[in-house]
């Protein structure tokens, strides 16, 4: 083919673009993980300390792979795994596990890594396992799931540490151990159980029985003001604080909104946490990422993030997959965050101020898409599922400084 010679300057220019700005240029590959048949999964995807490979949580299938791509490893599970956590020294895996309806109590599980060779095996007293983290000096694992209790385990001594039952409502959705270990946190949504209960009592009161005009109506609005309250409470969450030597709440802080994710740092007091509203009433209503002081409760709204209403209209059961949470991880030697929302997924610097930021097609892939940056920061990947046929792709992309 002949070229003009303004092509052949244009070609040029790209290429010596290229050659100064090459970080501008992110190459991505993509690792076919198959159809997510699950209709409870909650696919995840967590690096080894030493960043050389990555672990992937699909249905019943843990799987390990290179930064080429290539599987090096696989754990096959007879329930769903829903949560990935390893170790600090990158020995042991942990997986947080249930049937798909959620009828099994929560399975936790400890597994060698090299081996595959199954170290510690704990059980939930009710509901499912989704939520795990490790302590950093890797002697106890905390897990939590849809059960309004946290679960400690001492992974020296096979037995449970504590179990921690301060949540108003069993729907949990984080749990971590402080950087330095001295602490726990979890967070949850706040339920006003107390005004539920107030507004069944006003209905067995109400119906059934006769009442006059006046009394029927002033029963009706006594009804309606407690499930507005109950209603209202749903745009609250709770963040806990605890003592690591005595697994006791030293704190409670409520949030705007659910708390999602919870991160935290050595070389500060206070700790990073995003929100969301409950998907009742996120139509209308953003969540937050805020800066949290567990010593004093205060709170700081750093950003908003997008809504996230439960949209599910058109998708086949089997494709839910699982409930939006916002997703906010922090590598300490990198000192860089990854934010995964409704829509996007940025690399954050240690000001929080945006490195990269990539785009996900809500209504393309089932999202915020589970993500996870190599602790040197450079390699980031992120889990995609097509919301209509449940097929899955794990991109490796390449962050250049």
């Amino acid at each position: 083919m002949i070229r003009s010679p303004l092509n052949r300057l244009i070609i040029a220019l790209f290429g010596c673009f290229i050659m100064f700005f090459p970080g501008m240029f992110l190459k991505a590959e993509g690792i076919n993980l198959g159809l997510m048949s699950a209709q409870y999964s909650r696919p995840d995807v967590v690096f080894f300390p030493d960043g050389q490979s990555f672990a992937v949580a699909s249905d019943k299938l843990v799987r390990v792979y290179d930064l080429k791509g290539n599987q090096i490893r696989k754990y096959q599970s007879y329930l769903v795994v829903k949560g990935l956590a390893i170790s600090p020294d990158g020995s042991q895996l942990a997986t947080a596990e249930s049937d798909d309806g959620g009828n099994v109590n929560g399975l936790v599980k400890v597994v060698d890594v090299k081996t595959g060779r199954l170290l510690r095996q704990f059980r939930h007293r009710a509901g499912y396992a989704e939520w795990l983290s490790f302590s950093p000096n890797g002697r106890y694992l905390a897990s939590a799931g849809d059960e309004p209790a946290i679960y400690v385990w001492d992974l020296l001594t096979g037995k449970m540490a504590a179990r921690i039952d301060d949540h108003t409502w069993g729907n949990l959705s984080s749990v971590h151990f402080s950087a330095d270990g001295n602490y726990l946190f979890s967070g949850g949504q706040y339920r006003d159980n107390e005004a539920l209960r107030k507004a069944k009592e006003a209905e067995d009161r109400y119906y059934g029985k006769s009442h006059s005009v006046a009394e029927a109506k002033r029963m009706q609005e006594e009804i309606a003001r407690w499930y507005e309250v109950f209603n209202e409470s749903w745009r609250t969450g709770e963040f806990y604080v605890y003592s690591t030597s005595t697994w006791q709440k030293i704190r409670r802080i409520t949030t705007p909104g659910a708390v999602h994710s919870i991160q935290s740092f050595k070389e500060s007091e206070s700790v990073i946490v995003a929100t969301n509203m409950d998907r009742q009433v996120s139509e209308n209503n953003d969540g937050y990422l805020l800066r949290i002081d567990p010593g004093s409760g205060n709170i700081e709204k750093i950003q908003a993030l997008p809504a996230m209403p439960d949209d599910f209209a058109g998708l086949d059961s089997e494709h839910r997959f699982y409930y939006r949470h916002n997703f906010l991880g922090y590598y300490p030697k990198s000192e860089r965050y990854i934010l995964s929302t409704l829509d996007e997924i940025q690399v954050l610097d240690d000001d929080l101020d945006e490195i990269e930021s990539f785009s996900i097609d809500s209504e393309a892939i089932q999202s915020p898409a589970p993500a996870a940056l190599s602790p040197d920061g450079k390699v980031l990947v992120i889990l995609k599922y097509n919301r209509q046929s449940g097929l899955g792709t794990a991109e490796i992309l390449n962050i250049e400084d």
